[in-house]
């Protein structure tokens, strides 16, 4: 476990009682008593979380242990309010059309159900300060308490310091990680999709270490 800490101390960052970063860097001490990831994904109609909107959310909850086994995973699309303010090309992105969000969740459900299949752990991402900004300022419009612990951990940063400089990579978006790590994946621009790939670089890094680790030790 001392190995996965340290790996995972790579991206932690600790954030305020709302969810909004600290600009603290997380230490090894803080993850002694967490038993869980929440690795996140959003697909947002804009980039200003005071204008646009959540329009689809997912998340793959992980065993904090050997291997970060998969728990639970929940994704849905949420239904806006203000899609006047929505950037078209956002809209583009995510594929966003009144049928296909037919059955979409209002906020307040959506985000429910997001607290409770993530609660106390702690969220994780790829860049993670856009979708911190979004999920803070969803619980503050819906006066609910942050329901994740104080920390988030970035696999962007932990894959920059283990691949950085190795010639495997040359840049550090989510969908050339993965391709350059074998990862297949679900989709693109698709919250689940991303939040999945997400959680199998992070897997795929651990691993790593832990196979460099063990050789080192022969």
């Amino acid at each position: 476990m001392e190995a996965l800490h340290s790996l995972l101390a790579m991206g932690l960052r600790r954030l305020d009682p709302e969810g909004r970063p600290t600009g603290e860097p997380g230490e090894l001490a803080d993850l002694a008593g967490a038993g869980a990831l929440f690795v996140v994904d959003l697909e947002m109609s804009g980039p200003n979380p005071q204008i646009h909107e959540i329009l689809d959310i997912g998340g793959v909850r992980a065993a904090l242990a050997p291997g970060l086994p998969e728990e639970e995973a929940w994704s849905a699309r949420v239904r806006p309010k203000r899609i006047g303010n929505a950037v078209p090309a956002a809209l583009k992105v995510v594929g966003y059309s009144p049928k296909a969000w037919k059955t979409a969740l209002d906020l307040e459900a959506a985000m429910d159900r997001f607290a409770t299949t993530g609660r106390d752990a702690i969220v994780t991402g790829w860049g993670m300060a856009q979708d911190l900004a979004f999920l803070a300022e969803a619980f503050r419009q819906l006066g609910e308490p942050w329901p994740f612990a104080e920390l988030a951990i970035d696999v962007q940063a932990i894959a920059r310091a283990l691949l950085k400089g190795n010639g495997e990579v040359d840049r550090f978006n989510l969908g050339h990680v993965a391709d350059r790590l074998g990862i297949g994946r679900m989709g693109e621009h698709g919250a689940l999709a991303d939040a999945y790939a997400t959680y199998d670089v992070l897997v795929k890094l651990v691993e790593r270490v832990a196979r460099l680790t063990a050789e080192r030790e022969r």
